[in-house]
């Protein structure tokens, strides 16, 4: 019981618009989708997460899902609060103490939405709470420091937000995050198939292309994949075969706007970061980083090598925790969410 109550007393949280993860005593110990099952008869949440998702699909009729978490921004305070609640108990189910909470949050969060996020998450059952910008916790999940004087290039691809951020000294040089992610890839997909196959796929079809298939640069050896779909004048199944050469130029073009970002935020380096930069890297992290290729094309596009951890969906999580070890080291990167209460 002690041990598990003080591994449980210190969690990092990853708080995606698709996922939410909890890391703690160095292994993720939650990973469920950040989702809510609405009666539509009452109006009344009936679950949350992988429960959700069942419900939802054994009686879609009778039931809605939504999404409390909408490119980094609570778009429904009470299911966000519900939601929080819910995967908290599961985890400290045999705790005895309310716990520490690193959560991260996207570059240039507002004041009021960072508010809301600590309000929640304390309402939830944290004792504490402190906020890190995503590319921040990826670094520290990555076990790099942000502490050294090297520049650090940090970039995290998620399911609507892409967040770069560049640190230096234990500070922020520059960080942005644009609406753009994994749901961008799939909307990108089925938009492709419709120009070209007049072909409608459903938003499960595109993942499982993306997941299973889908490759950034010209792949070596040929792969396919039949996707099934609907022919868009009458509404026919069809079966087509997409293969992985066919794909790759999309993909390309789809991902333009995240190395867009990523020379922007070069583009505010010093001149002695240049070195850095160019012997450190750029950590890639979120899902989208496991897409074939990723890693060697954003290099080729923006002149720096990129570094693609074990487990990248899982580092943002696995940062959040080690940040509470870093909490009084980068007070200009960690923030205390007291000062929201006024009790610092």
């Amino acid at each position: 019981m002690k041990s598990f109550s003080g591994v449980m007393s210190r969690i990092g949280i990853d708080l995606g618009s698709s996922q939410v993860r909890m890391y703690a005593g160095g292994r993720v110990v939650l990973s469920e989708n950040s989702v809510a099952v609405i009666d539509n008869a009452s109006g009344r949440t009936a679950g949350f997460g992988v429960n959700a998702l069942v419900r939802y699909h054994r009686e879609p009729e009778k039931y809605r899902l939504e999404w409390p978490v909408q490119h980094g921004v609570i778009a429904d305070y009470a299911l966000t609060k519900g939601m929080l609640q819910y995967f908290l108990e599961k985890v400290l189910h045999r705790a005895v103490t309310r716990p520490q909470v690193m959560l991260s949050v996207p570059s240039g969060t507002s004041s009021v939405v960072r508010h809301a996020l600590i309000d929640a998450v304390l309402h939830a059952g944290a004792q504490h709470v402190y906020l890190i910008s995503a590319p921040a916790a990826a670094v520290l999940g990555a076990k790099q420091s942000l502490a050294l004087s090297e520049a650090t290039l940090s970039t995290v691809v998620g399911r609507d937000v892409t967040d770069c951020g560049l640190f230096s000294c234990g500070g922020i040089v520059a960080e942005e995050a644009i609406p753009f992610g994994g749901h961008n890839i799939d909307s990108g997909i089925r938009t492709y198939l419709m120009e070209k196959y007049r072909v409608m796929i459903g938003s499960e079809m595109a993942e499982t292309i993306k997941r299973e298939m889908a490759s950034v640069v010209k792949p070596k050896e040929e792969r396919a994949i039949n996707v099934r779909g609907r022919r868009a004048e009458d509404g026919v199944e069809v079966v087509l075969a997409l293969t992985a050469r066919e794909l790759y130029p999309i993909m390309q073009l789809l991902l333009l706007p995240v190395t867009r970002l990523i020379k922007r935020v070069i583009r505010t380096a010093q001149p002695e970061m240049a070195e850095d930069l160019l012997k450190n890297g750029m950590l890639l992290s979120g899902g989208s980083a496991l897409l074939t290729g990723i890693g060697d094309w954003i290099a080729s596009e923006v002149g720096v090598p990129v570094l693609v951890p074990d487990e990248p969906e899982s580092v943002v999580a696995a940062g959040c925790l080690a940040a509470l070890n870093e909490s009084r080291k980068l007070p200009d990167i960690i923030e205390n969410g007291e000062m929201y209460y006024g009790r610092e």
